[in-house]
């Protein structure tokens, strides 16, 4: 992207000059003019415009890629408060009326502007569906129990398994095999 493009849309192409004498940036100046009259870039073709102004079709290509980047530099603060002032008003009338399809088209809307706002950056979009891998997983683990000085074996049940209860547990690991030893490693 070219750093410091002119705001096209405050140059004004000369009224009395024949297309084709046009500068560069009166140019780009009149396609953007063209644009706005025609109510989109995708009406105009760069067949007529190289024809028009005398130049080839990829001055024109080069032109519009020009013009949208100058858009994009320029359209700034003003730009965006304009369409906030305009979102906010448009969604409060039709929220207003007491019209099912009204306050249907402020949702749509509303769903719009907040993708707009995503698509620009403004935004986090929220993933439209969100898995989780809930199947249970095989790992070892292994739990320490450190007592505070005592040297006496710790309390089993009567299949010679840990009591966690009886250490101090709610309850104790379930649906595997606990095995006891004596040095779990590590520093105490």
């Amino acid at each position: 992207m070219t750093d410091n493009l002119p705001d096209y849309s405050a140059i004004e192409p000369p009224a009395d000059a024949d297309p084709e004498e046009y500068s560069t940036h009166e140019r780009r100046a009149a396609l953007l003019r063209r644009i706005r009259d025609a109510g989109s870039p995708f009406v105009i073709t760069q067949s007529h415009e190289a024809d028009r102004f005398g130049v080839h079709e990829s001055t024109i290509s080069r032109d519009m890629d020009r013009l949208r980047e100058s858009v994009g530099e320029h359209l700034g603060d003003d730009a965006k408060l304009t369409t906030r002032v305009l979102f906010e008003s448009i969604t409060e009338e039709l929220l207003d009326a007491d019209d099912w399809k009204a306050k249907k088209a402020a949702w749509d809307m509303v769903i719009d502007w907040n993708e707009w706002l995503a698509e620009i950056g403004e935004q986090h979009r929220e993933p439209d569906r969100v898995e989780a891998d809930v199947r249970a997983r095989n790992s070892e683990v292994q739990y320490r129990v450190v007592r505070d000085g005592s040297d006496a074996d710790l309390p089993t049940d009567d299949s010679g398994t840990p009591d966690f209860e009886a250490l101090g547990f709610a309850e104790g690991p379930t649906g595997i095999d606990v095995e006891t030893v004596d040095d779990a490693g590590g520093d105490q």
